[in-house]
């Protein structure tokens, strides 16, 4: 048995009550939902997205491109239904991705998965009524990875061309929920069952002692492609995190670099660790999803700034114990 994947597994298994079927949404009855769309003939199993939206007679939909986590070898977009609700009942098309798993796909399958996703969001645009001028990126823990992956690609020729990929599309926003930004140094850390070992072995298809020689090895982390392109971004961080603990900070620091305008929020508490925000419950989580939500709002009609010079309202530590 994989230990690392049984892990994650457990993880969606026991939460889904705290994060789904408990969580009652007004508006939620109006969402209508399509299940199971294929994005990709590269894997008719794996390359499959569900959307969800509140019908409308005119006008287009702000979008939000949601890409789920669970330790990039277990989880599902099933596991998400309580967030894509929320986004959609506040006007905004939701779509939710699943793409391949480690270690059955290693990287960069899952990215090749993720971009042909994207470009099925831009091919059938007119077609769903999606304004692609006002879309965001969102994901939590290895999906904040992947999103994180997915808004350089978009934005960066040299990654396009490493993984022979090609996309039309950008981000206006970005939302990174306890993100993974690099794999390689995550190692640094010591990890319960040292599942860090264990997935980056599992997600790479090699051990450490063979990064050097890697052939991704300047690719795997999206830090180094952060510019002055990358769009506005959400961090939700905890500082005591159980699995990322210390990869926000990286984020942050490069976004600062750049000039990139970003606002965050972190939990101190113990209680309140690795992806508290989908608890929906809890003081912090309510406290961070109304910034969230505002930061979309301000995404959807048009005012959020991209620099952080450009504003002095830029939400740097929102601590709460």
């Amino acid at each position: 048995m994989d230990i690392a994947k049984f892990v994650f597994d457990a993880i969606d298994v026991a939460f889904d009550k705290r994060f789904n079927k408990y969580f009652y949404i007004e508006g939620a009855d109006d969402v209508v939902i399509t299940k199971d769309v294929l994005y990709s003939y590269a894997d008719t199993k794996t390359c499959l997205l569900d959307y969800y939206y509140v019908p409308k007679k005119k006008g287009l939909y702000p979008v939000i491109f949601n890409i789920h986590g669970g330790g990039f070898m277990a989880g599902g977009k099933e596991y998400r239904r309580a967030l894509c609700t929320w986004y959609a009942v506040d006007g905004l098309f939701v779509i939710n991705v699943d793409y391949g798993l480690c270690p059955s796909c290693h990287f960069p399958t899952p990215i090749l998965h993720l971009v042909e996703a994207l470009n099925w969001v831009v091919k059938n645009a007119k077609r769903l009524r999606l304004d692609l001028s006002r879309m965001a990126v969102c994901g939590d823990s290895a999906g904040g990875y992947y999103a994180a992956m997915l808004a350089a690609i978009t934005q960066s020729e040299q990654m396009q061309k490493a993984f022979k990929v090609k996309t039309k599309a950008k981000f206006s926003a970005a939302i990174l929920n306890c993100g993974l930004y690099d794999i390689h140094e995550s190692l640094n850390r010591r990890m319960l069952l040292d599942l860090n070992k264990k997935i980056f072995t599992s997600y790479t298809g090699i051990e450490e002692s063979e990064f050097s020689e890697y052939k991704y090895k300047d690719f795997c982390s999206p830090l180094p492609f952060i510019t002055d392109g990358f769009p506005p971004t959400f961090i939700i961080y905890a500082e005591r995190d159980i699995f990322c603990g210390g990869q926000a900070e990286h984020m942050i620091k490069e976004l600062e670099k750049n000039d990139i305008y970003y606002e965050s929020y972190h939990s101190v508490s113990m209680r309140r660790n690795h992806c508290f925000s989908l608890d929906w419950a809890n003081r912090e989580a309510k406290e961070v999803n109304a910034l969230l939500k505002d930061f979309v709002g301000k995404m959807v009609d048009g005012t959020l700034p991209r620099r952080q010079s450009e504003t002095d309202i830029c939400i740097r530590e929102c601590e709460k114990a």
